[in-house]
């Protein structure tokens, strides 16, 4: 009974790992294709942390990592391209994860799957934590994009306090959640 019991454990483990890789790599493919679409090389696209393995397709590297809490795709051309480049991009990973978020919303309202159920509610979780206005996320970027239009100029020093900011918004909405 104990065996079963630790079996199903590890399954759901399992389970859970593949559907939050599938989501971020979706997440990521967003930021890849717009990439690829406005002119920005990419390097390397990565899924995790503690690389488990690399993939070499087309010349692009895909590592996965066994702790997939976060991605990101690797450019050195990104930081010197147009800030509306850099929002185009940003914005492009949580408008994919938006659109496989409904998909699979409308997936399961029409047929209830448990498994689809929950690969929506990853994907809008995914959309919502990436538009949060915080130095390095998605959100972060695209607001830069518009602030730096309005003529504010963003050092590092600022940069540190509105990374300060949204950390202490977090704990509060937190804490209040």
């Amino acid at each position: 009974m104990i065996a079963w019991t630790i079996f199903k454990l590890f399954l759901a483990a399992y389970i859970l790992w593949n559907l939050i890789v599938c989501l971020l790599a979706l997440h990521e493919y967003g930021h890849l294709w717009a990439m690829k679409r406005v002119g920005i090389r990419a390097d390397r696209v990565v899924i995790g942390s503690k690389k488990l393995f690399t993939l070499r397709i087309s010349g692009l590297d895909f590592e996965i990592g066994l702790i997939p809490m976060w991605g990101y795709v690797s450019s050195k051309d990104y930081e010197r391209a147009p800030s509306e480049k850099r929002a185009i991009v940003a914005a492009a990973g949580p408008a994919i994860s938006l659109f496989t978020g409904i998909a699979f919303w409308l997936i399961n309202y029409v047929h209830k799957i448990w498994l689809v159920g929950l690969l929506a509610k990853g994907s809008f979780v995914l959309v919502a934590t990436n538009l949060i206005p915080l130095p390095p996320l998605d959100g972060w970027t695209i607001i830069e994009h518009f602030v730096v239009k309005m003529g504010v100029e963003i050092t590092p020093r600022r940069r540190q306090y509105l990374l300060g900011a949204g950390i202490a918004a977090i704990i509060i909405a937190t804490l209040l959640v």
